[in-house]
């Protein structure tokens, strides 16, 4: 006998009273029925915020993003070298002829070693826009990674939530299987005793052929979700262990659509990591046009120390320091379009701000409306599914009777199983949209869960 998990409740006809009242509030009373109800989620996993942080800490995609943060980090450590002097040594030692006047050639060993020391004066800005577009690199990285983390969190929250839904389908249709066989045997009886009739039988067949054909298909379902768990996980899901429940934090959840836009365009990593490229793309207009259209201004300070140079035996040193002008001139006129080129690039991402705000909030209006209705759809369902229960036990009673057939009793079973599988998707359906909403606003953190 198929027994429904739901039970008559206040509180399912209150989620229309929650509907008027803020939707975050809506939300958690719906929450707070569901969990009343026995259907509150639950994911294959003995603890959800251990499994989700390990994920982060283990994914090869996680640890890519990492490294590449820890490139642009030291990167941008390095760039601060320019503002230092710099230090060139040039040593070296051979073998001198010359041929002078007659009787006069010499042929020595030759030794020398040359110090150069050279301090930036100023190059018109160039080293202050190389170490600001060093900086913008690291911070456009470390949004970067935290891009990766939500994105990734949300893959594994929804395989979670993918194993969970097919195994509680698959559960439904392995007992709709069974209790309609159960229901043609004990009909298949009353024919062999004179008092049925052979052609419920045959429909009965005919049904639980039908229920097997659905059972194998939620059963390839239930493969698909495990294989995926695996993929993202690194394994497959335990489910003989026990479950931990996914919870929603409504606390996070915006209480209007107006405030949901607001949010992402402050916290969404994905807008903040194109708000950097564009400020990194004019930083390296500035540093481009101080390189390629300016000159540099270095103070200089060199020392030579020579033995047995130039044919002359002994020691001989110079030194010196000098203010140095350096200019380089291409009469390609490659800096011009160097320069050129840089700009293109710095519109070329202002243009690309522009169109991941508007996806941005385009994926914020369809996230809400998404659980909007989602929310809605678990209370109608869930109405449903108490009326489906109400109805099987009534139409089982008439059949006691006599006043129903035994086809009339499966086809109630297989609404009611139709239902339930209608409402746990509902209701996953539901949950899995609050965990995108809060991705795409920016929201998403395994510390909440």
């Amino acid at each position: 006998m198929l027994t429904a998990t739901f039970k008559k409740t206040g509180r399912v006809g209150s989620l229309e009273i929650a509907l008027r009242k803020s939707f975050r509030h809506s939300v958690a009373a719906s929450l707070l029925a569901l969990a009343s109800l026995g259907w509150m989620p639950h994911v294959w996993a003995d603890d959800l915020k251990g499994t989700l942080t390990t994920l982060l800490s283990q994914h090869d995609r996680i640890r890519a993003a990492e490294g590449d943060l820890a490139a642009a980090r030291d990167r941008a450590k390095a760039a601060l070298g320019v503002r230092y002097p710099t230090l060139n040594v040039t040593s070296h030692y051979g073998y001198e002829a010359q041929n002078k006047f007659e009787n006069a050639n010499t042929s020595m060993p030759s030794r020398e070693i040359d110090l150069k020391l050279t301090q930036q004066l100023w190059n018109f800005g160039a080293s202050s826009s190389s170490i600001e577009a060093a900086r913008l690199t690291f911070k456009q990285a470390s949004e970067n990674l935290e891009t990766t983390k939500q994105t990734l969190l949300l893959e594994g929250i929804s395989a979670l939530l993918d194993v969970y839904l097919t195994q509680r389908k698959l559960e439904y249709a392995t007992q709709s299987v069974s209790n309609i066989k159960l229901q043609t045997e004990l009909e298949d009886a009353r024919v062999q005793e004179g008092s049925g009739y052979s052609a419920d039988v045959l429909q009965a067949k005919s049904q639980l052929v039908d229920a097997e054909t659905l059972r194998i298909k939620i059963k390839e379902e239930a493969e698909v979700a495990l294989d995926r768990h695996k993929t993202i996980f690194g394994h497959y899901p335990q489910v003989e262990e026990g479950s931990a429940k996914l919870k929603i934090p409504t606390q996070l959840l915006p209480i209007s659509l107006v405030e949901a836009i607001k949010i992402a365009q402050e916290n969404n990593p994905r807008l903040a990591s194109s708000e950097f490229g564009v400020k990194l793309a004019t930083a390296t207009v500035a540093e481009t046009k101080a390189n390629e259209l300016f000159p540099s201004v270095n103070l200089v300070s060199s020392t030579k120390h020579k033995a047995d140079a130039a044919g002359t035996k002994g020691y001989q040193g110079e030194y010196m320091v000098k203010v140095e002008v350096a200019y380089d001139f291409n009469f390609g006129l490659s800096s011009i379009r160097r320069l050129q080129a840089s700009k293109q690039d710095r519109e070329s991402t202002a243009r690309r701000l522009r169109e991941t705000r508007d996806q941005i909030e385009e994926q914020v209006k369809n996230k809400w409306k998404g659980l909007l209705t989602a929310h809605e759809n678990t209370g109608l369902f869930i109405s449903k599914t108490v009326i489906a229960q109400e109805l099987l036990k009534h139409t089982r009673e008439e059949r006691d009777l006599g006043r129903r057939s035994l086809m009339d009793v499966l086809a109630q079973e297989t609404k009611l199983i139709n239902t339930l599988s209608e409402a746990v998707a509902a209701e996953t359906n539901t949950v899995a949209k609050a965990y995108e909403l809060l991705e795409v606003i920016g929201r998403l953190e395994v510390e909440w869960l």
